[in-house]
This record gives structure tokens, sequence and C-alpha cells, in this order.
């Protein structure tokens, strides 16, 4: 175990004021920093591991750009002071054939909170996820509830395999346990603040749908 950077503790303190000021507003959000605040408590000590430098998929820097003009400046500043000892990797849990073509390639995460974390807890998760324009992130779910808080937009949601509906940047999405989820980047890259506040080791399941070639067929 390694002290995490200042730079990286900088950004999650920086998160937790960005959640502040949607706090009064969106489900969820409260009690994800109540979680945080539990876990900063904890410890600072952690083993950060994946890909440094970021993700493989690219497309940080234009996100970090698309979130500065949209009123997140003071939180893509603490990104990029903390963006050197950030380690970014995919999530591999989903059976390649089942997941399709599309999104293994075009997305990563750089965990802050959690297993492999800047700083290590076993049941809390904290990062950053970003996905590149036009990638369907295909109808999932997971026992950890989830908050998502978008910092570009707007893109396309779906829950319990209903219609499309458009969400802009700064509008969180709260996910209760095991609810079915699906993501559709716009044509602007994806990049969001993620928290799951328990059973993060559980993993993630793919919900099938009929309509998935369809929808990756005219991205």
């Amino acid at each position: 175990m390694v002290e995490a950077p200042a730079a990286a503790l900088r950004l999650i303190a920086e998160i937790d004021e960005y959640l502040a000021a949607l706090e009064a507003d969106w489900d969820g959000v409260a009690g994800a920093r109540r979680e945080l605040a539990r876990v900063r408590e904890a410890g600072t000590k952690g083993a950060p591991a994946g890909n440094p430098g970021g993700p493989l998929c690219g497309h940080l820097d234009a996100a970090l750009d698309i979130a500065a003009g949209r009123g997140a400046a003071a939180l893509v500043g603490a990104i990029r002071a903390a963006s050197a000892g950030l380690y970014w990797r995919t999530y591999d849990a989903y059976p390649p054939e089942r997941i399709g073509a599309g999104f293994p390639g075009n997305h990563g995460f750089a965990r802050l909170i959690g297993p492999g974390g800047t700083i290590h807890n076993d049941d809390f998760g904290l990062g950053l996820f970003v996905m590149a324009p036009r990638t369907f992130y295909r109808d999932h779910c997971h026992p950890a509830p989830e908050l998502y808080a978008p910092l570009t937009g707007p893109h396309q949601w779906r829950f319990d395999r209903g219609p499309w509906t458009s969400r802009p940047a700064h509008q969180p999405v709260w996910n209760e346990p095991l609810a079915v989820h699906a993501t559709l980047s716009g044509d602007a890259p994806f990049l969001c603040v993620y928290i799951w506040t328990r059973e993060i080791g559980a993993p993630a399941v793919l919900v099938e749908a009929p309509d998935w070639a369809d929808i990756e067929s005219g991205l």
C-alpha cells in the first residue's frame, strides 16, 4: 500500500463538492455522499491498478474540454491535475459474445476508491467513466446501487428496456439494486462520475433486449 497522491485526494474532495451542488434535487446523491464521507474518514491507502496515462479508448481530453464549458470547470481542473496518477481499465465481466463488438474497446474507467483504487475499499466504489461517441452500453443490471453524475451530454438512457430518454450534463442517474439500464452516447464522448455504494464485488450482468443489433447497426 502507498499513500494516495495529493492530487487524487483533492479530486475526491472536488467530486464531493460537485455532488453537494446536486444533492437537493436528485435521488441517491445524498446517500452516496454520506457513504463517501464515511469512506474518506476510513483511510487514504491504496494500490492503484490499471493503465496509467488515460483510457485506452481515448476521448478523455475531448470530454474534459466539453465539460469545462458546461459548468464543471472546477471539477475538470481537478481531474486534469490528477490525471497522471489515474489508472484506467475496462470492465471485462461480460461474456465477449454477448456484450457486442462496440463496447469493450470504446470505454474505460478509473477507480479512485474501491478494490485496486487510489483509496482501497472492499465495498464502495467511486471513479470516472468514459465512453467514446456513438457507443451503446447494452442493457444490464447489478446488485450495487449506482449513481451516475454525467459531466457531458446529452446522451440517451433507458430503464427496464423501456423508451429512450435524453439526459443533459449534470442530471444524475440513480439506479436501484438490480435496476435494468442502458446508455447510448451521442456525438460527444460520455464522461461521468460514478459511485457504487455497496455490493461492488458482485458483477454486472446483461439483460437481453431484442433491439441490440438494430441499435448498433445505426451507430
